[in-house]
């Protein structure tokens, strides 16, 4: 293991000048021991400058600290590229590659330390190191299949090509495989990283051939199972996938790495409780706990208990995987994203979204994507979107386990793939994520509008989770418009316009004669028989005001506001069924004026209270609120249902005192 101190590398080769830009705030991280930012920035800054040994030497550092000994690995075998007389840095090396692992890497590597530093003060201990893997690494060999005289040069590009797979660099890690196979040409190990880099780069159907001819040469191979499993449902063929994943399960072998194949190929069918099954195999076993134990185990079971709903047991296998792995990424995001507000988590998720769709998928979205960017026309971006699909028929079929499953990035694409092509197959799955518990409040309510306005989702309260908890939430796909709609001729227009203002003041008297006068010119217009109906109800004659009202209904079914009046008075007077019937014709609208909109939701606020929905009611208030905030009915509305809250905790008659 590399030892406990910061590394200070030699330089062999003139350092450049240290970039000015993030250094200084790395440092200053560092010092403040924010080390999981400062690796985030470090690596930026790698990237920009890969032969920078300042960073390549902080990067080492920050990653010894978070116990991440991948990173360590991948920065320090940057490093001693840089400054390869660095003794300290050639300890920390090979001990990295037996954290990760990869024994013949580290044989290899303290051997060359003895080469080099024979009477350095660790000599010693390294020589036996040595001995004790060189006693261990016959049967080491044994278990990977390989024999020979170069049975160690093998085992060497085999880890070679795992650590270069791990780290992402997989056109190297393709080729190094290639190199062994070209060597051993069934040598199953190598097989089965080549089949996960077919996968990688979307080549499924080699990847899946790859893996059949492992099982040709070893029909019980846990890897080579759990890896069909996986590339069926990334190709799509999720129904394929269930029995490669039977007979994984069905296997008895004695091999540690069993168990964390099963959870793996598991977690890809959302199989829950195999997933904890296969934990409790490796506990049985007793091989949960390092040297032998695979803290990714303890987090895929972390992720099966969360999605069944054992949070806190969840909690704390996440924190016994970092325990192990103070590195591992994925469950350290995990926990991060359970310190979210309910109604804002992403969890949990197995997986990050590189694990689920190949970089040359995207590539290919980009591609089409792009000509059609900075172009107000939405159907352009529907047909890229569309033609991707075809390029990629997996897409679909992956869309619903990526919403379901994902993480946040991959539920983000999931879910804008499906907004975007709008086929039958997204927006159903859509709707299934909109009505499930996964994914953050807002991405469901998303969904749900989707559902809608595609129509498979009917317009009224719909059944959420939100806030933890199941609500109904008012669904309705419309547009709301100031554009004017108005027929009338210019006289009469004039006419209703000063009546307007005049019901305004309180002036019904006057709004009745200037409306009596429009309708001399246009006698049957709705508008103005809508407006002598609300001078009417001013004045006190109610009777006179319903009869005009029920007589514009009766000539134009179709004008709202003499609909959603009479809808009103009928929820007034107790008979919902009547006022129901009346304004459910308007769910199906999709354009309204911000005034008839306005009339609508007062409606149906009044029927909501009127049947002692009051959630119904605030849904259909914040639907309102969003359509047209500076509405001032809103707030009074919210005042009254604020008050119709408390007012049901008050007696139900006058108290009298004794």
């Amino acid at each position: 293991m590399p030892r406990r101190k910061r590394h200070r590398g030699r330089t062999a080769v003139p350092a450049r000048p240290r970039p000015a830009e993030g250094l200084g705030e790395a440092d200053s991280l560092m010092r403040h021991k924010r080390w999981a930012e400062a690796r985030d920035l470090l690596e930026a800054l790698a990237r920009r400058a890969p032969r920078d040994v300042e960073v390549l030497v902080d990067l080492v550092n920050v990653s010894y600290e978070l116990q991440d000994w991948r990173g360590y690995q991948r920065a320090a075998e940057r490093l001693i590229t840089l400054t390869p007389d660095d003794p300290e840095l050639t300890l920390g090396l090979a001990g990295a590659y037996l954290s990760n692992i990869h024994p013949a890497l580290a044989l290899r590597t303290f051997r060359r330390f003895l080469d080099r530093y024979p009477v350095h003060g660790r000599a010693d201990e390294v020589r036996k190191t040595v001995a004790d893997l060189d006693a261990r690494m016959p049967d080491l060999l044994s278990q990977l299949g390989l024999s020979g005289e170069d049975a160690l040069d093998l085992a060497v590009l085999h880890e070679e090509a795992q650590a270069l797979l791990e780290q992402g660099s997989y056109r190297e890690a393709q080729t190094t495989a290639e190199r062994l196979l070209r060597r051993r040409a069934d040598f199953v190990p190598a097989l089965n990283n080549l089949g996960q880099l077919h996968a990688i780069e979307g080549r499924f159907d080699r990847a899946i051939a790859t893996a059949e001819r492992v099982l040709a040469v070893d029909a019980e191979n846990v890897h080579a199972l759990s890896n069909l499993t996986r590339f069926c449902c990334l190709r799509g063929r999720v129904d394929e996938a269930g029995p490669w994943a039977d007979r994984l399960i069905a296997i008895r072998s004695e091999r540690a790495d069993r168990w964390i194949k099963q959870a793996e190929a598991l977690s890809y069918l959302g199989d829950d409780q195999g997933v904890l099954d296969a934990l409790q195999g490796a506990e049985r076993a007793g091989i949960v706990d390092a040297p032998l134990g695979e803290p990714l185990l303890y987090h895929l079971a972390a992720v099966a208990t969360m999605r069944l709903g054992r949070e806190g047991e969840a909690r704390r296998l996440w924190q016994r995987a970092l325990k192990q792995t103070p590195g591992l990424e994925v469950a350290a995001a995990n926990l991060a994203d359970l310190r979210q507000p309910i109604g804002e988590r992403h969890g949990p998720w197995a997986f990050p979204f590189v694990n689920w769709v190949p970089q040359r998928a995207l590539g290919d979205l980009a591609a089409l994507i792009k000509p059609a960017s900075g172009r107000d026309d939405d159907q352009v971006v529907t047909r890229a979107v569309r033609r991707f699909l075809r390029q990629h028929p997996e897409i679909p079929s992956l869309v619903p386990l990526l919403l379901d499953r994902g993480d946040p990035q991959a539920r983000e694409f999931a879910l804008r793939i499906g907004l975007l092509a709008e086929t039958p197959e997204l927006l159903s799955a859509l709707l299934d994520f909109a009505l499930g518990q996964r994914g953050p409040d807002a991405m469901r309510q998303q969904a749900a509008q989707a559902a809608s306005k595609g129509g498979l989702l009917a317009p009224g309260p719909t059944r959420l989770w939100l806030q933890g908890q199941w609500q109904e939430v008012m669904q309705w796909s419309f547009e709301v418009h100031g554009e004017p709609s108005s027929q009338l001729a210019p006289r009469a227009r004039q006419w209703q316009e000063a009546a307007v203002l005049a019901l305004r003041r309180g002036d019904s008297q006057e709004a009745e004669r200037l409306l009596e006068r429009a309708l001399e010119v246009e006698p049957e217009e709705p508008s103005l028989l809508n407006n002598l109906a609300a001078a009417y109800g001013q004045q006190g004659r109610t009777e006179a005001a319903q009869a005009v009202i029920r007589r514009v209904h009766e000539r134009h079914p179709d004008y709202l506001f003499a609909r959603v009046s009479l809808a009103q008075l009928a929820s007034r007077r107790g008979d919902l069924d009547e006022a129901r019937a009346l304004l459910e014709p308007l769910l199906s609208r999709r354009q309204f004026h911000f005034s008839e909109f306005a009339a609508v939701c007062n409606a149906h606020i009044e029927l909501a209270l009127a049947e002692g929905n009051r959630e119904a009611a605030r849904s259909y208030l914040e639907l309102w609120a969003n359509a047209d905030p500076d509405n001032p009915g809103i707030e009074s509305w919210r005042r009254r249902l604020d008050q119709h809250g408390w007012q049901r905790w008050l007696p139900g008659r006058r108290h009298r005192a004794r």
